[in-house]
C-alpha cells in the first residue's frame, strides 16, 4: 500500500513539473528581453512637430506637409516620403510659397521648452526662409504637458 501511495505521489509531482514548462498559448509571442533594441521609428505614420518662441507647427501626413506659424500664411508641400537613415528621416519638397520645405526628425528624446513634455523625436524644419527647432511625435501619441 505504501509503495502504491509513493508511486501516485511521484506521478502527480512529475505531472505538475511537466505542466509548469508549458506555454499557455503557443501562438502568443514572448516579450522581448529588457535589453533588446527598440523597434525602429515608423516615419510613414502621421507626425506632428512643434516649437516655441516663436510658436510653429508642422503636420506630416501621407497627402502632404503643412507648416504653420503666427503672422505667416501656411506653407503646404506634397509629401515625397522621407529619406530615412538609421534613427533620422528627412523630407524635402517644394513649398506653396515657392521655397523648399525641409523637415528633419531625429529619434532622440526632446523636451518641450515651455510645457516640459518629453517627445520621442527632435525636429528641425526649414520653411518660410527660416530654420525652426523643436520636438515631434506620432500624431496619435502626442505627449501630455508635465
Amino acid at each position: 500500500m505504501r509503495a502504491t501511495l509513493t508511486a501516485i505521489a511521484a506521478a502527480f509531482t512529475l505531472a505538475g513539473l511537466c505542466a509548469c514548462g508549458r506555454s499557455q498559448d503557443a501562438t502568443q509571442a514572448a516579450p522581448p528581453p529588457a535589453d533588446a533594441p527598440a523597434a525602429p521609428a515608423d516615419f510613414s505614420r502621421p507626425l506632428n512637430a512643434l516649437g516655441n518662441e516663436p510658436f510653429w507647427s508642422l503636420k506630416i501626413r501621407a497627402e502632404g506637409l503643412t507648416f504653420s506659424a503666427p503672422d505667416l500664411q501656411d506653407v503646404t508641400a506634397p509629401n515625397p516620403g522621407p529619406q530615412a537613415e538609421a534613427k533620422r528621416a528627412v523630407w524635402t519638397a517644394g513649398g506653396s510659397d515657392g521655397a523648399p520645405v525641409t523637415a528633419t526628425l531625429a529619434e532622440q528624446a526632446c523636451q518641450d521648452s515651455m510645457s516640459g513634455a518629453v517627445y520621442p523625436f527632435a525636429a528641425e524644419v526649414r520653411a518660410a526662409g527660416r530654420t525652426w527647432t523643436g520636438c515631434a511625435a506620432y500624431a496619435d501619441a502626442m505627449p501630455k504637458p508635465e
